[in-house]
């Protein structure tokens, strides 16, 4: 990170010569040594009190040197005055010893004096009435040898007409000389423009522009005037750049002048720059929320604006234009964002990953460009890359996309907080579903220190962390901390999958606290509604199915599982995963270890899907009674588990097979080994284990689980069916003879018959009446009609 004391603005040439004295010109250029050259009167100075008074004075020697002698001489210590009021601190002698030295350089002692004292009063008067001779295109109403006293009123007046005031926006009545007048005064330094007549609004609002691009403006006094000086100008290409380098974060530090300078940018402009159009549409908006707030502070009515970015046109829209040389490259990442955030408000993610490509394509072709992008649209755009590959299921390709823009966001010099915030929240929550417990954790830490500082909110980032935060809470079964969490979330649209993670983890807290509810439905609904917009082969379509599985088991609702696997036909490890429970469940110990065997095969898979796998094998193989390799198994599982920050994978076994499991591992270290992780989840949650050393720990822990009730329901002897046996059954129930259901299926009578002995066989019966009484009792055939 850079140290934005240090960064001022261009230094002027310092004169040097002899018997020059202290003050003509002399300027550091960087906090430290700025405090070098004063160390002798302030020599305990705390160094955030150094930079504040750098930034102040802009780095002039004297006018530290003035500040720190008033401070002293009215009995004040620099470090409890507010930055603000240290323009109230020279001392009568200290502005006697300004006007008496360099008498041959009175354009410097005003623009030294200008660039520091905020009040007018009759001493700046003074130095400013002595100094305009020299000035050439200042007025000089009263003849400062003349001895008379001076008119304020008309003295003021006429820097006012010249462009060099301007009112006081806290006292009716009252001038203030913001630091914008560093930048204009900073010509008085350039022979070559020392006596330009140029006074006009429009050079007034070049000085500004120019002014504003120095990083350490950023936090000055006159920021706000300046910013307004430019737009009344029509200054708009340092509007253009000033929203590219700083963006959403001008309204949180300069809320007022930036809504009342963006929503002065003409519709013209707005048309041949995206950077524009996005900036007066967002300002438009958060004004418009002002007004039916009623309020004015800046994160309030934020953290209540859905910024829709309605003014910036799609990116596919322009593609002519763009080959044209028409856009810039921070207006191409601009209408991406914007295209795929409306991509995503339609449920359609997977196109705005194709928006997002083609912004690359466009911008890799370095024909049309003259300029690189802006470090802050460039973070922007890999942040909401990032959000739209998450939503598409893509966890893995997220993370990177969204690491790369917190690593651009800290290496630019302007840092935003508000970028942050969002990357952090969604870096969380990826890792949280990827199962990757630390790494979520760490990014929570991030957001939580962030937020302390920034007291930022906004709806669809608290939705983010939220969601990471109830699921880490579930990770380590506090399950009162993770239904707060879920308190805290809204409902999604059914046909909106942009936050289908809600339902899929209330789900999963269903599971764990033995409620299910109607969550089932609601999370088979949104599968069935997304379905056309989740890639068949995606991450979030395959955990979502696992998801669904598990809920029907836990309801043991064995063939509503078998269903949703029927219609999985794929090698997915998550729906291998989800069969191996559905065999467990059953009874078909073999066939569980078999499938979670093959999940432990696959090499790109992530650590709680292993664990998960792992645990499914320890409880088949105590199934078959194969318990050496059991205890081996289990063992692992709780590796993993210590390693992704999860119980999860063990709390998702049957009851008596997982009780089974804890008690033969009585004696296991892992358990003391894994309790530590969950003790650093005490901030967030009331349900930490304990800290290192604490030798309970580990059993305390393994109560937890104990006490867990039941996830996954037994259904022993629960025969599963193949499709066509399922149909077959059906017919059975529907049609009264053989030679009936021969003609549905277009088969012979002879045919049907053996596949009706096979059926009873597999059924374990012997007769039509017992098949249908056990297809009832198994659920494959309907109770109601």
């Amino acid at each position: 990170m850079h140290d934005s004391a240090d960064q001022g603005a261009p230094v002027p040439p310092t004169d040097r010569s002899a018997g020059a004295g202290v003050f003509p010109g002399e300027r550091s250029t960087t906090a430290h040594a700025f405090a070098t050259r004063l160390a002798d009167l302030a020599p305990e100075l705390p160094e955030p009190v150094w930079k504040s008074l750098f930034l102040q004075t802009s780095g002039h020697i004297l006018a530290g040197q003035a500040v720190l002698q008033g401070a002293d001489s009215m009995g004040h210590d620099l470090s409890t005055v507010d930055a603000d009021h240290y323009s109230d601190l020279p001392s009568a002698e200290v502005l006697t010893q300004i006007r008496s030295q360099a008498p041959d350089s009175p354009e410097l002692r005003f623009a030294h004096l200008l660039s520091f004292v905020r009040d007018i009063n009759a001493d700046t008067l003074a130095i400013a009435a002595g100094a305009m001779r020299y000035l050439g295109s200042f007025a000089v109403p009263i003849d400062p040898e003349g001895g008379d006293t001076f008119d304020i009123a008309d003295l003021s007046a006429h820097l006012l007409e010249d462009g060099l005031l301007f009112p006081s926006l806290e006292d009716t009545g009252q001038y203030t000389i913001p630091p914008v007048m560093r930048a204009i005064l900073r010509r008085l330094y350039d022979d070559r423009d020392r006596h330009s007549e140029s006074r006009s609004r429009r050079a007034l609002g070049g000085s500004a522009a120019e002014w504003l691009k120095a990083p350490a403006s950023y936090h000055s006094e006159g920021f706000d005037e300046a910013l307004l000086q430019v737009a009344e100008a029509g200054e708009w290409s340092a509007l253009t750049d000033l929203w590219a380098n700083r963006g959403h974060a001008l309204m949180v530090d300069h809320f007022d002048a930036t809504l009342e300078a963006f929503s002065k940018v003409p519709e013209a402009q707005t048309q041949n720059s995206a950077v524009l159009a996005e900036a007066k549409g967002d300002c438009l908006q958060a004004g418009e929320a002002r007004r039916r707030l009623r309020v004015s502070d800046a994160l309030t009515v934020l953290g209540q604006v859905d910024f829709e970015h309605s003014a910036v046109p799609t990116l596919d829209s322009q593609l002519e234009r763009i080959k044209d040389g028409d856009f810039t490259v921070d207006d191409i990442l601009i209408m991406a964002i914007a295209s795929m955030r409306r991509q995503k408000v339609l449920g359609q993610s997977d196109q705005g990953l194709q928006v997002a490509r083609t912004a690359q394509e466009l911008i890799n072709d370095s024909r049309h460009f003259q300029s690189e992008s802006s470090r802050l649209c460039e973070a922007r755009f890999h942040l909401e890359y990032g959000i739209t590959t998450m939503f598409v299921g893509d966890l893995t390709g997220s993370v990177q996309l969204l690491r790369r823009s917190i690593i651009i966001t800290e290496l630019a010099s302007a840092s935003s907080p508000y970028l942050l915030l969002p990357a952090h929240a969604y870096s969380a929550l990826a890792y949280a579903m990827l199962g990757n417990g630390p790494s979520s954790d760490a990014h929570l830490r991030h957001f939580d220190e962030l937020r302390e500082q920034t007291r930022f909110n906004n709806p669809h980032t608290l939705t983010a962390y939220s969601l990471a935060r109830m699921i880490r809470a579930m990770d380590g079964l506090d399950l009162d901390a993770a239904s707060r969490y879920s308190a805290r979330l809204t409902d999604p649209s059914l046909g909106h999958h942009s936050w289908l993670g809600v339902v899929q983890y209330r789900s999963l807290l269903g599971i764990l606290r033995s409620d299910v509810g109607i969550e089932g439905k609601r999370l088979e609904q949104i599968i069935d509604t997304n379905r056309s917009s989740l890639p068949a082969d995606g991450l979030l379509l395959h955990s979502l199915q696992l998801m669904l599985v598990s809920l029907h088991l836990a309801q043991g609702q064995t063939h509503l599982a078998q269903n949703v696997l029927l219609d999985a036909e794929t090698e997915s490890p998550y729906i291998i995963l989800a069969r191996a429970q559905l065999h467990l469940t059953i009874g078909e110990h073999g066939t569980a270890a078999h499938l979670a065997n093959r999940v432990l095969s696959q090499k790109s898979l992530d650590l709680h899907a292993r664990a998960s796998a792992r645990a499914i094998q320890a409880a088949s193989l105590l199934g078959k009674g194969e318990l050496a390799e059991s205890d081996s198994a289990f063992v692992d599982a709780l590796e993993y588990c210590r390693i992704a920050a999860s119980l999860i994978p063990v709390a998702l076994v049957p009851k008596s097979l997982r009780d089974q499991l804890i008690a033969r591992s009585s004696s296991a270290a892992e358990w003391d080994l894994i309790a530590p992780v969950f003790a650093s989840e005490s901030n967030a949650t009331d349900g930490a284990i304990g800290g290192p050393g604490d030798r309970g720990a580990g059993e305390r822990l393994r109560q937890r689980l104990l006490d867990l009730g039941e996830t996954l329901r037994i259904r022993a002897g629960h025969t599963l069916l193949s499709p066509s046996q399922r149909q077959l059954l059906a017919l059975l129930d529907t049609q009264s003879s053989v030679s009936a259901i021969a003609a549905e299926l277009s088969l012979v009578e002879g045919t049907v018959k053996n596949k009706l002995s096979n059926l009873y066989a597999r059924l374990g019966v012997r007769n039509r009446r017992d098949a249908l009484a056990r297809g009832y009792e198994y659920g494959y055939l309907p109770t109601e009609r």
